[in-house]
């Protein structure tokens, strides 16, 4: 089978398509044809080296996290899925590997996917939503009575959050770009803040929960404009901003990890309509390299972008 590998850490030049076998479920273990996988910037960082003190030392090692597909095999202790299951999930970030044509991969990470949801809706769903679900619902606690801002209301994470804080009736301002704007509005958001003039902004408030998805807000100048009870979430960590951190507790970082849990409901939410992705760009698997190079370095895509086998 082919899937996008690295044989050592790096840039983009490090990756490439490579050819292995089709692997074998272990006990407790389902095997999954991949049929989309949706590129997060976690898919390159881990191949930078980000995370190369909780990754094994072997390589090649394969790339991707978010993925959706068909179950193809079982190993011995499965219950929760069978041969023929439609599914969606995300890898072990320890053992990343979604841009394959076939992964193995833990029922945990995994929740079926609802019936009329594309396979490439569904690959977009596991990282994002999870991460969303982390600082909105288990950090964030928000609830009819919220006032949140997302910063970066329209990205990835960013427009997540904004569903799922809408959905508890909390009330949603964010920021973005001028061209992001009209998307932001017509998913709710209100007002709109264009994140590059910090100034038109910089005083509104209070809030209950600021989510700073870009990690473009100055940590200092987030904590003023929440109410006294209110919590600043980052998916960013800086040093400095560890560091600022840990003299608050209203101060909270989050990761998609702590809310993997809740993949099934996530696909609940998802097939009822009160998640939805939008996604910019379809490219063939065989693109894979060239496509997650472009994204890599810049590419402007106004929605996630998705590989199909």
């Amino acid at each position: 089978m082919k899937r996008v590998q690295f044989d050592r850490y790096g840039g983009a030049e490090a990756m490439r398509m490579g050819q292995c076998e089709v692997p074998q479920p272990m006990r407790g273990q389902v095997r999954v044809g991949v049929k989309a996988a949706a590129i997060n910037p976690l898919d390159w960082k881990q191949r930078q080296g980000a995370m190369k003190l909780f990754m094994s030392r072997r390589f090649p090692k394969g790339m991707g996290s978010d993925f959706s597909g068909i179950v193809d095999a079982i190993g011995e202790d499965v219950s929760e899925f069978k041969v023929g299951d439609e599914v969606l999930g995300t890898m072990d970030a320890k053992n990343p590997g979604a841009f394959a044509e076939t992964l193995l991969i833990q029922p945990r990470y995994l929740a079926r996917k609802p019936a009329h949801l594309s396979f490439e809706e569904a690959a977009c769903l596991p990282i994002p939503c999870a991460t969303a679900w982390a600082a909105i619902l288990d950090k964030g606690h928000v609830s009819r009575r919220s006032r949140v801002l997302i910063n970066g209301c329209t990205g990835a994470v960013g427009s997540m959050a904004v569903q799922l804080a809408l959905a508890q009736g909390a009330e949603v301002a964010g920021t973005c770009s001028r061209t992001s704007m009209a998307r932001a509005q017509a998913a709710g958001v209100h007002p709109i803040y264009d994140y590059a003039d910090d100034g038109a902004w910089a005083h509104a408030g209070p809030f209950d929960v600021i989510f700073d998805t870009a990690g473009t807000m100055d940590l200092s100048r987030g904590l003023s404009m929440l109410d006294s009870r209110g919590v600043f979430i980052d998916i960013n960590p800086t040093p400095g901003r560890l560091l600022r951190g840990m003299l608050t507790r209203r101060y909270k970082l989050v990761f998609a990890t702590m809310a993997t849990k809740h993949l099934a409901e996530i696909a609940q939410l998802a097939g009822q309509g009160t998640l939805k992705a939008t996604i910019g760009l379809k490219r063939q698997f065989s693109e894979a390299v060239a496509t997650i190079a472009a994204v890599e370095t810049g590419m402007r895509v106004p929605g996630r972008v998705v590989l199909t086998l």
